[in-house]
């Protein structure tokens, strides 16, 4: 079970088994009987559940146990469950680059080395390809082509380094 993207109040949850149209009825109903869960949302199609709460009424933490242990799943929170404002458990506020990971009930961050990585990814993605625009412009096409490459490089990296989360 793969969180695949978290926003206060609203959370959308990815799982083979949500596929099975009876399977995924029966989360939402159990998740409808929930206090503080306002609206269900189930597509076996694609097998995803988009489930819309009243923080102050539910909590994340209890509508994810609940549906892990309907779908006797384990939870995993996704790259893309990154809440941009709030705060995280410890009083600090949540930055868009933390990671949260359900391990107990406690907000861990995403290494400082991974981070730093993937700041210096995408900086470089994004110079390489305006080095590549303007030397093409100017018809330079040496550097067109080696900043071309160095963008690609970078961007097979990041897309490496994303693809769990691409093709879940």
């Amino acid at each position: 079970m793969v969180v695949a993207s978290l926003v206060a109040g609203r959370v959308r949850i990815r799982d083979n088994e949500l596929k099975k149209a009876q399977q995924a009825q029966r989360v939402r109903e159990e998740l409808l009987g929930t206090p503080g869960v306002s609206s269900v949302e189930a597509n076996p199609r694609v097998g995803s559940l988009l489930v819309l709460y009243d923080e102050a009424l539910a909590a994340l933490e209890k509508i994810l146990k609940a549906v892990s242990e309907i779908l006797d799943s384990e939870v995993d929170m996704g790259e893309s469950a990154v809440p941009l404002h709030g705060e995280s458990e410890g009083g600090e506020p949540a930055r868009g680059f933390w990671r949260r990971t359900l391990q107990r009930g406690k907000v861990t961050p995403v290494e400082p080395s991974i981070l730093k990585r993937r700041i210096l990814s995408n900086i470089g993605m994004l110079s390489s390809l305006l080095v590549s625009v303007v030397a093409a412009l100017f018809d330079l096409k040496k550097l067109h082509i080696l900043s071309g490459v160095l963008f690609l490089l970078l961007f097979g990296e990041h897309f490496y380094q994303r693809r769990a989360r691409m093709f879940a």
